[in-house]
């Protein structure tokens, strides 16, 4: 008889010789180390943490008869631009119409407005989960001043840090928040909070997780009232679910024209306010330039990234819109910087001199070309600088060359000096 809830063993003869000889049996469980998660480690937390209800009012925090318009835009520094007000619940509507004229006025065309429960709080705080890509972990960054002057409290942020590889617990939080200033059940609840956020912020595959303000509630507990939140693009192929983002929307409503016709082909282009319309060849050199203009008084007008093997298309494409977005009044000069390993100088100037042909540049034009021996088989730089210098254009090999000759070119602006 078979004993119930077991299914019949098949005949020996049918379970192979090997079978035989060597049965199976479950391996022992690897003892677990102290004070050590096991390598592969399954987090079984919730993924939304305490937050006020956009809806009814219902379980957590008891809200009082007020609530909380906010514009949703993917910029932050709302609450000093007047873009979330409180109201009572009898006048959501008149509120919610200022705050629609509000945004009309800074160019949204289609304003969207969430309303919250308004959450009593006693005490607004500063959460922050980044990574440190110096020291190789994920940081935690705290003060107990938060809200719309948090950036005049730096002097208040404490850090701490943990390895990537192990989930903390909440105990290991208690020296931390209790140097703040906390104790008690709001200290327990902080710990609580940053324990779970920390794992939401690893499974999420996040860059940071900034929540401003993170509320203490007359209660003792904490709850969380805005978020900025920034997620890795490289773990995209692994969230398909991403794409279907509300933000995904916002982040579309917002760009310019350029950068939306810069999208359509793949590439990125970010428009900046400052006086120089920048062209460069990848995005980490692209950046250091950014940096070395704003050092040198000569903000960029642009980002622009055309690495990764672009076709010619692409960066005639990318020229064109470096072209229009110096082409307004607030540019005043045009950069565009390569760096050369292996592509052929020759190359990058015949494109580039197409390019110049077809769309004349409207400001001053500085290139910089920093090129190895392999990049100069079929061209010299020599030979590229006089090529251009030919058509009027200036050309150096290396970025302090670069800055003084936009210097240069500065000090003929009409407001240059």
């Amino acid at each position: 008889r078979r004993r119930a809830g077991h299914e019949r063993r098949p005949p020996r003869r049918h379970r192979g010789r090997a079978a035989r000889l060597a049965p199976v049996r479950r391996a022992p469980r690897a003892p677990r180390r102290a004070g050590r998660a096991p390598a592969r480690v399954r987090h079984r937390v919730p993924w939304v943490l305490p937050h006020p209800d956009p809806r009814a009012a219902g379980d957590g925090p008891v809200p009082d008869r007020r609530v909380v318009l906010k514009a949703q835009i993917a910029e932050g520094g709302r609450g000093r631009r007047g873009l979330i007000v409180p109201v009572e619940a009898s006048e959501a509507e008149v509120g919610l119409e200022l705050l629609r004229r509000r945004m009309r006025a800074l160019g949204i065309r289609h304003p969207r407005v969430l309303a919250e429960d308004h959450v009593q709080a006693e005490r607004e705080c500063y959460f922050a989960w980044c990574i440190d890509d110096v020291a190789q972990s994920i940081s935690l960054l705290f003060s107990a001043q938060g809200g719309i002057d948090v950036e005049e409290h730096a002097d208040s942020l404490s850090r701490l840090s943990f390895a990537v590889t192990r989930a903390p617990s909440a105990h290991e939080f208690v020296d931390f928040f209790s140097r703040a200033g906390f104790s008690g059940r709001t200290l327990a609840a902080l710990c609580r909070f940053a324990a779970a956020s920390w794992r939401v912020f690893v499974q999420a595959e996040m860059q940071l997780m900034e929540i401003n303000p993170l509320a203490v509630t007359p209660g003792g507990e904490v709850v969380s009232l805005d978020a900025k939140i920034v997620l890795d693009d490289n773990a995209l192929s692994r969230h398909g679910e991403w794409n279907r983002l509300y933000s995904r929307e916002l982040a579309s409503d917002s760009i310019s024209p350029l950068e939306r016709r810069a999208a359509d082909k793949g590439f990125t282009f970010v428009e900046l306010s400052g006086e120089v319309a920048v062209f460069a060849g990848g995005a980490g050199v692209g950046m250091a330039i950014l940096d070395l203009l704003a050092d040198a008084g000569m903000p960029a007008a642009n980002f622009a990234d055309a690495s990764g093997g672009s076709g010619g298309e692409i960066f005639e494409e990318l020229g064109r819109l470096t072209f229009e977005r110096a082409s307004r009044a607030d540019v005043k000069a045009i950069l565009m910087y390569f760096t050369l390993a292996a592509t052929s100088v020759a190359d990058v100037v015949g494109g580039l001199l197409k390019l110049l042909d077809r769309s004349a540049p409207p400001k001053p034009l500085v290139v910089g070309l920093l090129t190895s021996g392999a990049a100069e088989r079929d061209m010299t730089f020599g030979q590229a600088q006089a090529t251009l210098a030919s058509r009027g254009y200036r050309c150096e090999r290396d970025l302090p060359g670069v800055i003084e000759a936009l210097r240069e070119v500065r000090r003929g602006w009409p407001d240059g000096g």
